[in-house]
């Protein structure tokens, strides 16, 4: 659980934003996880054009909201100074978004008066490495970066010097007295230097600038009006004309005019080479190129003139930043408050967007409704773009890794698992370890599949709840391409079998997505008892509240639609389906078939779909029958809407999540009675089930419903009716996070299961993988 010290300052997050309301929103959401009790937000638009004004109503009351009439960054944020009434007011970039405890540890920075100014750490745009830790400007703005505060020499730092700490933009902080005292931001700094000119002169007014190393912010930069995606400058003349006004302000007495304008000679000609290099390698065209070149020659002229009218600048006024016709302090309300909150990790090395399969969804719906309940939820997966990247994405922090080669590790120890297997448990185990020492854990979610937990069991720093999915002994009879590669069964899959089997027999925390796996498993582990360890807890998916069932094909087109979801192997009965498909489409002509899924995997000399378009060239109904592929969320959430009939026809599923997909839109299904599916899809109420690897079985199932609209209907109303009541992510999370509290109180009296099932009969009596041809 999360343990807060009591607040005693209070904070005004001020972000100032334009044209980014996708990246407004995600950063209003991750406010919405901070651990301190007392702040208030305040966004400031500039004249958007985008959809940022819906946004912001999103957030109704939550927040406070300004308006600033020009691109002016400075009075942006002058405008968000008005408004702030918290003792610290905190600048926020629009593209950036905070861990939970940093304002609890921009506090403990304040807790010296003399300080008037704390910056934190600010990780880049891969959530990993830093844009920025310490940085120390002078009077000429330029900045020289250090990795630790001990290598700055403060003492030399006081009013009036040379040098300077000065904080970043996008994660800057200071005493709202500090600021009226220096009257805010000058408003000439459209742009570029204008935080460091308020951190000068702060520093000047006697206060101390400081630093919170582990006060981070994540800034991803967003594109803008003077810079796209790669920070390719779209234009430089408010850059380059702040760099002129400022050096010119204060960079004399102490060096000449003479030292200024050779300064910035030096600097113009340095943005003119990066501006040649840009057109000279095809990154920006020669009309760019001018322009920019324009930009810089304009702005070094324009701000060395203005700068030397001596005229005083633009500054906030104190008195009406004072006024007492002010809006009272107006505190933001996170979604739950952090004592009683779980600081949870699930691993998984699928996780969403792309192609997903069953433990990736249900690691998806878990991280995201546990988080849109306040939890803080993190996700360990593996990268696809080849990265170490962190994002917040839906409310949860997202860890992308890229394991590493291992080969003489020994710590924690891992038995004899394949060297993959451990380079990957390895990986996740020290990202976990990352997450907790950053921003602390209470307990990790780690599935059986691919072991990825294993080496955080082993370490046994954390509660590691393992959850029960397929594992490899269950899908190896399945599997006819593990069994035939002789050195890859002894190598690789009897390793992880064995590994699964010590997983099972000393995990502490196991969460059962069916009985039936529990049993499929003593069953064929003889000897294995789960005690009191393990819990039942049934997957759920969002319901979309529907009342009654969904219309299909059938009614809006007079198609009769029926629909496969999931990879075209033998375990997901793929074989079985694609040799019944003929006789259904030969008995029913007003029968369609999709297919949705990955259908690349090799069965002997070719895929399963290259063979059956290969037997059934030469049918006329072959144009009924359509392969999908991938198929993104709203694309699959399309073929369950308009679907009449669901079929999956299984090997083997300890669970079998696609059949909710399709009952929540209220679809009569078809199933094998195998594993959890049973528990899931119950014979002649909701759906109907057949044995596994019955071709003629299947055949007919699907015939009689295709024929009986009757009968369809009523399966279709009590799917719905038993999705609804049983199979929701409401009631799945209630019990998953009554099952974490249990585990994190030691609970054990009530982890216990009935897993006795009347036929107790083993896996492999039950099915053949070869027994698809009756």
């Amino acid at each position: 659980m999360v343990s807060i010290v009591p607040a005693r300052l209070s904070f005004s997050i001020v972000i100032n934003t334009l044209n980014r309301a996708a990246y407004l929103r995600n950063c209003l959401n991750a406010l919405r996880y901070l651990r301190h009790s007392r702040f208030e937000v305040i966004v400031v638009n500039g004249p958007s054009t985008d959809d940022t004004e819906e946004v912001m109503a999103e957030f109704g009351d939550l927040i406070r909201i300004g308006r600033c009439d020009e691109a002016n960054l400075s009075k942006s944020r002058n405008i968000g100074i008005r408004l702030a009434q918290g003792d610290i007011v905190c600048f926020l970039d629009d593209d950036a978004y905070p861990e939970p405890d940093w304002l609890n540890r921009l506090e403990e920075a304040y807790g010296d008066p003399d300080v008037g100014a704390v910056g934190g750490y600010i990780r880049d745009h891969s959530g990993v490495s830093f844009q920025c830790r310490i940085t120390v400007c002078d009077r000429f703005g330029d900045a020289q970066v250090y990795n630790d505060i001990s290598e700055v020499d403060q003492d030399e730092m006081g009013p009036g010097t040379w040098s300077f700490i000065s904080q970043t933009g996008a994660n800057s902080s200071f005493r709202r007295e500090a600021l009226l005292k220096v009257g805010g931001f000058d408003e000439y700094f459209v742009y570029f230097l204008d935080e460091t000119d308020v951190n000068l002169r702060i520093r000047d007014a006697g206060y101390r600038v400081s630093i919170a190393p582990n006060a981070e912010v994540h800034h991803k930069y967003a594109p803008s009006y003077l810079r796209d995606h790669s920070k390719v400058p779209t234009r430089l003349y408010y850059p380059v004309r702040s760099k002129a006004y400022y050096c010119v302000r204060h960079a004399r007495p102490d060096k000449s005019l003479r030292d200024v304008m050779s300064k910035l000679s030096e600097h113009t000609v340095e943005i003119n080479k990066h501006n040649k290099w840009y057109v000279e390698n095809g990154v920006i065209d020669r009309e760019h190129y001018e322009q920019l070149v324009n930009d810089v020659d304009q702005g070094l002229l324009d701000g060395v003139r203005d700068a030397m009218k001596g005229e005083p600048p633009v500054l906030l006024d104190r008195a009406s930043a004072s006024s007492p016709m002010r809006e009272a302090f107006k505190p933001f309300t996170t979604i739950a408050p952090p004592s009683r909150r779980l600081r949870l990790c699930f691993l998984s090395q699928e996780y969403p967007p792309g192609g997903t399969g069953g433990i990736g969804t249900w690691t998806a719906h878990m991280a995201r409704e546990i988080a849109a309940r306040g939890h803080e939820v993190s996700v360990v997966t593996k990268t696809t773009s080849g990265e170490h990247t962190v994002d917040f994405e839906e409310g949860v922090w997202v860890h992308r890794i890229k394991p590493s080669w291992q080969p003489r590790r020994t710590s924690p120890a891992l038995g004899s698992l394949p060297q993959t297997i451990k380079d990957y448990a390895y990986s996740v185990h020290d990202e976990v370890m990352r997450i907790h020492l950053r921003r602390g854990l209470d307990l990790v979610s780690a599935p059986i599949w691919d072991l990825e937990g294993a080496a955080c069991l082993a370490a046994e720093s954390l509660p590691v709840v393992t959850s029960l999915h397929t594992t490899f002994q269950l899908a190896l009879p399945f599997k006819p391409e593990w069994s035939s590669n002789k050195q890859y069964l002894r190598k690789h899959v009897n390793k992880i079998i064995e590994g699964e089997k010590a997983v099972l027999t000393k995990a502490p925390y196991i969460m059962a997505n069916s009985r039936q796996i529990l049993f499929d498993l003593m069953m064929n582990n003889p000897g294995l008892d789960f005690g009191n360890r393990a819990a039942i807890i049934h997957h759920g998916i969002p319901d979309l509240d529907i009342r009654m069932p969904v219309p299909g094909a059938e009614v809006t087109s007079g198609k009769l639609r029926f629909l496969f979801v999931g990879r075209l192997e033998p375990r997901k009965g793929a074989d079985v389906l694609l040799k019944a498909i003929p006789k259904l489409m030969e008995a029913c002509p007003n029968v369609f078939f999709d297919i949705v899924g990955d259908d690349s995997q090799t069965v002997g000399n070719s895929t399963l779909r290259e063979a059956f378009e290969r037997r059934n060239a030469k049918a006329d109904w072959l144009d009924r029958v359509a392969f999908h592929g991938f198929l993104s969320e709203e694309e699959l959430e399309a073929a369950y809407r308009g679907c009449d009939v669901f079929v999956a026809p299984s090997r083997y599923e300890s669970f079998g999540l696609v059949f909710l997909e399709a009952m929540r839109y209220g679809k009569p299904c078809l199933g094998t009675k195998v594993g959890g599916i049973q528990e899931v899809v119950e014979d002649g109420t909701n759906g109907v089930l057949v044995m596994p690897g019955k071709v003629k079985d299947l055949a007919q199932a699907c015939i009689t419903l295709a024929n009986d609209p009757a009968q369809r209907q009523i399966l279709g109303r009590k799917s719905l009716e038993r999705f609804q009541a049983h199979f929701t992510s409401e009631k799945m999370i209630d019990d998953a996070l009554a099952y974490y509290h249990r585990v994190l109180s030691r609970d054990e009296a009530s982890m216990s299961y009935d897993y006795h099932l009347p036929e107790e009969r083993s896996l492999a009596e039950r099915v053949s993988v070869s027994d698809n041809a009756n």
